[in-house]
C-alpha cells in the first residue's frame, strides 16, 4: 500500500516547484486584482484605500458604458472567431490539395500575420490598408468606381475595420492546427468520398468537417480567449474611437484606470473579463472532453 501510495506522490514532487512558481506568478495578481476590486483605489494614491466590498461591480453593471462596451466585445469577439475558423479551414483545406506546389512556402507566408506583433500589424493595416487617400482597401474601390470612406473614423464601419485586422492576425493559428489535423485524416475516406461522387467542397462539409469537430473547438477556445482580451490592435487601430464605437471592456479598463485614474474601477472591469472568460472556458473544455469522448 506505501509503496503504491509513494509512486503515486513521486510525480507530484516533482513537479510540486513549477506549480508553485506558476501559482505564485498566476494567483498574485489575480489577488490583487480582486482586492482592488473591492475598494476605491486611485492611480496616484494607493495607500488611501477604501473597502467599498461590492459597490464597484453594482456601478460597473449600471454603468452604460460598461453595458456598451460588453456588448462590443462580444461583437468583436463572435466576428474574430467566425472569420478566423471559417478561413482557416478553407485555407487549410485549400494547402492540403494534392494539386498545391511549394506547400511549406506558402505555409511560411501564411504565419507571417501571426509572429508579427498587433501593435506593428495594426499600424500597418492603419496606414496602408484602411488609409482614405492612399489605402489598398479604398484604392480598389475607386478604381472600380466605389466610394473612398474613412473607415476607421465612422462610427458605422470602425468596428468591422477592427474585427477584420484582428482576424488577419488570427487566421494562421487557426490554419496552422487545421493544417496538422487533414494530414491526419486518412486517404480512405477522401477515396471513398471520390469513388461516391463527391466534389471538393463535398468532402470539405461531409468528410472533413466531422473530423475537424475537436480541432475546431480546441482553436476557437484559444481564438475567444485572445479576441475578448484584446487590446494592442484595437488601440493601434483606433484607441478605441471614433467616440466610443470600439470602445472595448480592455480599452474601457484602461480608461477608467489610466485617464480617470479610477484603479478600483479598473480592476473591477479586469476582473469582470476574468469571471466571464473563466466560465466560457469552464463550457468550452466540457463540451471539447465531451466531443473526445464521443470520437472515442
Amino acid at each position: 500500500m506505501a509503496t503504491r501510495r509513494d509512486k503515486f506522490t513521486r510525480g507530484w514532487w516533482f513537479i510540486l516547484p513549477g506549480l508553485l512558481l506558476m501559482a505564485a506568478i498566476v494567483g498574485t495578481p489575480l489577488f490583487m486584482g480582486l482586492r482592488y476590486s473591492l475598494h476605491d483605489v486611485f492611480l496616484y494614491s494607493f495607500r488611501n484605500q477604501t473597502f467599498v466590498g461590492l459597490d464597484n461591480y453594482r456601478r460597473a453593471f449600471a454603468d452604460p458604458l460598461y453595458i456598451n462596451s460588453l456588448r462590443l466585445t462580444g461583437i468583436f469577439t463572435v466576428g474574430c472567431l467566425v472569420i478566423s475558423i471559417g478561413l482557416g479551414i478553407l485555407i487549410a483545406f485549400l494547402l492540403n490539395a494534392r494539386q498545391v506546389k511549394f506547400r511549406a512556402m506558402w505555409m511560411a507566408l501564411f504565419l507571417i500575420p501571426f509572429v508579427m506583433t498587433p501593435v506593428v500589424g495594426g499600424i500597418a493595416w492603419r496606414f496602408f490598408i484602411w488609409q482614405q487617400e492612399v489605402g489598398v482597401v479604398n484604392q480598389v474601390l475607386t478604381f472600380f468606381g466605389g466610394p473612398a470612406p474613412y473607415w476607421l473614423l465612422d462610427r458605422e464601419t470602425a468596428l468591422w475595420a477592427t474585427i477584420i485586422t484582428n482576424s488577419w492576425h488570427l487566421i494562421p493559428l487557426a490554419t496552422l492546427v487545421f493544417y496538422a489535423a487533414l494530414t491526419t485524416i486518412p486517404d480512405e475516406l477522401h477515396e471513398a468520398g471520390r469513388v461516391d461522387g463527391a466534389g471538393p467542397f463535398q468532402a470539405l462539409w461531409y468528410i472533413v468537417l466531422p473530423m475537424l469537430r475537436p480541432h475546431i473547438l480546441f482553436v476557437s477556445i484559444i481564438i475567444i480567449t485572445s479576441a475578448f482580451r484584446e487590446f494592442d490592435m484595437i488601440w493601434a487601430l483606433t484607441g478605441g474611437g471614433p467616440g466610443r464605437s470600439t470602445t472595448v471592456l480592455s480599452i474601457f479598463a484602461y480608461n477608467r484606470g489610466i485617464a480617470n485614474q479610477d484603479m478600483g474601477m479598473a480592476n473591477t472591469i479586469a476582473f469582470t473579463m476574468f469571471i466571464i472568460m473563466a466560465v466560457v472556458a469552464w463550457l468550452y473544455i466540457t463540451l471539447y472532453r465531451k466531443t473526445l469522448g464521443d470520437k472515442a
